[in-house]
C-alpha cells in the first residue's frame, strides 16, 4: 500500500517538474523574444542612421560636383563665345577686304573695257584703211602688169610659169643640199651613237673568254702502245674508221693520229674512241664497239648537257629538245679555229647588251643571238648555207618568224628588215672580229691578201694597192693627173663593193683611196 502511494507521489512530482520546466523555458522564450526584437529594431534603426549619412554624403558630393561641372561649364561657354566673336570679327574684315579688292577688280575691268573699246575702235579704222590701201594696190598690180605686158609683149601667164619654174629650181637645189647636210649630219650622229653602243656593249660584258680550239692530234705514248692499238696490218684501225664513220691519219714519225670527217659529232666520236682504244691492253673487234659505244653514250650525254647548259646560261626557255641537242652538238663545231657553241653563247650575250641599249626586246635578241648558228650542225649534210639551214630547223621546231627571220638575214641570205636581224648582225661580227677569237692558216691569210690586191689593182689608173693590219686596212694609191676627188671618191665605193661580193671574211675592212697633189717649183 505504501509503495503505490510511493509511486503516486513521485508521478506527481513528476508531473510537477514537467509542468514547471515549460513554464519555465515558455518565460525564457518570451524573455529571449523580446531581446531580439530589440536588437532588431536597435540594428534597423543603425542601418537607417548609416544610410541617411551616406545620403547626406552623396547629396554633398553631388551638389559639389554639380557647382565644380557648372563653373567648367560657364568658362567653356565663355571660351566658345570668345572664339566665335573673334571668327565674325575676321569674316567681317575678310568680307571687308574682298568687298575691297571686289571693287577694285571692276574697276580694273571698266579700265580695261574702255581701252578694249577704243582699241577697237582704232582697229575698225586701221582695217578700212587697209582694204583700200589693198584695193589700191590690186589695181596698181594689174596696171603695172598690164604695162609690162605692153612693153615686153609676153603674158602674165607666161611670167608666171618662168617665176614658178624659177622658184622650183631654186628650191629643189635647196633642198638637195640640206638633204646632204643632213644625211652627213646623220651619218656623223649614227656612227658616234653605233659607237657608243657598241663601247657600252663590251664594257658590259663580262662572260670569260675561252681558248679552247680542239684537240687535233691523239699522241701514242710509245711504238708498242702505237702498235698494240692499231693491230696487226692496221686491222683495228680499220674496224675504227667502219665503226666510227671517220678517217684517221696516222704520222709514225711523230708517234700521232689525227681523226679526220665532215661530221664533227663523229670526229669527237673516233677521237674519245681511239683515246679508249689506247687504255685497253687487250682489243679485239668486239672490244672496239663495246668501246664505241661507250664513247658514244658519254658523248651524247655531254652533248645534252651542253645544250641544257647553254640555254641555262641564257636564260632563253621553251626550246624544244630537238634544238638543245643541236646546241650541244656546236661544241664540236670549229669556225677559222673559233669554237661556235661558245661563239653561239657569246653572241647571245653580246645581242642582249646591245638589244637592252636600243630598247629592243632582250629576251628575242638573246635568243636569236643564241641560235644564228645553229645550222652548223647540220650543214655537213644538207645543202645550202648555214644561215638557212638553221632558219628552217628552227622553224621546223615551234620558234617565231622574228627568230627565223634574224637568223637567216645574219649573212644577208634574206634582206635584214627588223631591228633584231641587224642587232644578230652586229653582235655576230663583233663575236668574230675580236682579237685572238679566230685563227687562220698560212695559205688562208696569203690568198686573202692576193685577191685584196688583186682586187684594188684591178681598177684603172690605180698606181699600187698596200695591205695593212693584217688585210684589215686597205690603201689604194691612184693617178692625181687622171682623177679628180670626185671619181676617188666613186673609186672607193666601187672597190669596197667588190670586196664584199668576191672576197669572205670576218669584221670589217677600211678602204682608204689616197689621191696626192704635189706642186714642185725650183727656185733659181
Amino acid at each position: 500500500m505504501l509503495e503505490e502511494w510511493w509511486i503516486y507521489y513521485l508521478l506527481a512530482g513528476v508531473v510537477q517538474g514537467v509542468v514547471g520546466a515549460f513554464a519555465l523555458n515558455r518565460l525564457l522564450f518570451r524573455h529571449w523574444k523580446t531581446q531580439a526584437e530589440l536588437q532588431a529594431q536597435e540594428l534597423i534603426q543603425n542601418a537607417k542612421d548609416q544610410a541617411e549619412s551616406q545620403y547626406l554624403e552623396i547629396k554633398a558630393n553631388y551638389e559639389e560636383w554639380a557647382q565644380e561641372a557648372q563653373k567648367n561649364f560657364e568658362i567653356e561657354h565663355r571660351k566658345i563665345v570668345e572664339r566665335n566673336q573673334r571668327m565674325d570679327e575676321k569674316n567681317s574684315e575678310r568680307e571687308v577686304t574682298l568687298q575691297e579688292q571686289m571693287v577694285g577688280k571692276e574697276e580694273a575691268f571698266a579700265k580695261q573695257e574702255q581701252i578694249y573699246r577704243s582699241r577697237q575702235g582704232r582697229y575698225l579704222s586701221q582695217e578700212k584703211s587697209i582694204k583700200t590701201q589693198v584695193e589700191n594696190y590690186k589695181n596698181y598690180l594689174v596696171n603695172v602688169q598690164n604695162k609690162l605686158s605692153e612693153r615686153a609683149q609676153v603674158s602674165v601667164d607666161q611670167v608666171k610659169e618662168e617665176m614658178i619654174l624659177q622658184l622650183e629650181n631654186e628650191t629643189r637645189h635647196s633642198a638637195m643640199k640640206m638633204a646632204a647636210q643632213f644625211e652627213e649630219e646623220a651619218q656623223v650622229n649614227l656612227e658616234r651613237d653605233a659607237k657608243r653602243m657598241v663601247r657600252v656593249a663590251l664594257n658590259r660584258f663580262a662572260r670569260p673568254y675561252c681558248s679552247e680550239r680542239g684537240i687535233g692530234n691523239i699522241q701514242f705514248p710509245s711504238h708498242e702502245i702505237q702498235a698494240r692499238t692499231l693491230g696487226e696490218n692496221r686491222r683495228f684501225l680499220k674496224i675504227l674508221e667502219k665503226t666510227c664513220g671517220v678517217d684517221v691519219s696516222i704520222n709514225d714519225e711523230y708517234q700521232s693520229a689525227s681523226v679526220l670527217g665532215y661530221d664533227p659529232v663523229r670526229r669527237e666520236l673516233g677521237r674519245l674512241t681511239l683515246e679508249k682504244m689506247i687504255l685497253e691492253k687487250n682489243l679485239s673487234e668486239t672490244k672496239i664497239e663495246e668501246l664505241m659505244q661507250v664513247a658514244k653514250k658519254e658523248l651524247f650525254k655531254k652533248i645534252i648537257l651542253d645544250g641544257n647548259r647553254i640555254a641555262k646560261e641564257l636564260k632563253i626557255e621553251g626550246l624544244s629538245e630537238e634544238i638543245r641537242h643541236m646546241m650541244g652538238a656546236l661544241r664540236y663545231r670549229y669556225s677559222f679555229a673559233q669554237n661556235q657553241h661558245f661563239h653561239c653563247a657569246e653572241v647571245g650575250f653580246l645581242c642582249g647588251l646591245l638589244a637592252s641599249e636600243m630598247g629592243v626586246d632582250l629576251k628575242s635578241a638573246r635568243r636569236s643571238g643564241m641560235l644564228h648558228d645553229i645550222g652548223k650542225a647540220m650543214d655537213h649534210s644538207k645543202e645550202g648555207g648555214h644561215a638557212v639551214i638553221g632558219a628552217e630547223f628552227i622553224e621546223q621546231h615551234g620558234e617565231a618568224p622574228h627568230i627565223v627571220h634574224a637568223v637567216r638575214a645574219h649573212h644577208y641570205d634574206e634582206t635584214p628588215s627588223t631591228d633584231l636581224a641587224y642587232l644578230v648582225i652586229a653582235a655576230d661580227a663583233i663575236s668574230g672580229s675580236r682579237p685572238g677569237a679566230r685563227r687562220s692558216t698560212v695559205d688562208s691569210y696569203t690568198q686573202k691578201i692576193a685577191d685584196l690586191e688583186k682586187i684594188g689593182n684591178s681598177f684603172p689608173h690605180v698606181m699600187a694597192t698596200y695591205i695593212l693590219s693584217a688585210g684589215r686596212e686597205v690603201r689604194v694609191l691612184v693617178d692625181s693627173d687622171k682623177m679628180d676627188d670626185l671619181q676617188a671618191l666613186d673609186l672607193s665605193k666601187k672597190i669596197a663593193q667588190k670586196i664584199e661580193e668576191e672576197c669572205s671574211y670576218p669584221g670589217l675592212i677600211k678602204l682608204t683611196v689616197v689621191r696626192e697633189t704635189q706642186a714642185v717649183e725650183m727656185a733659181r
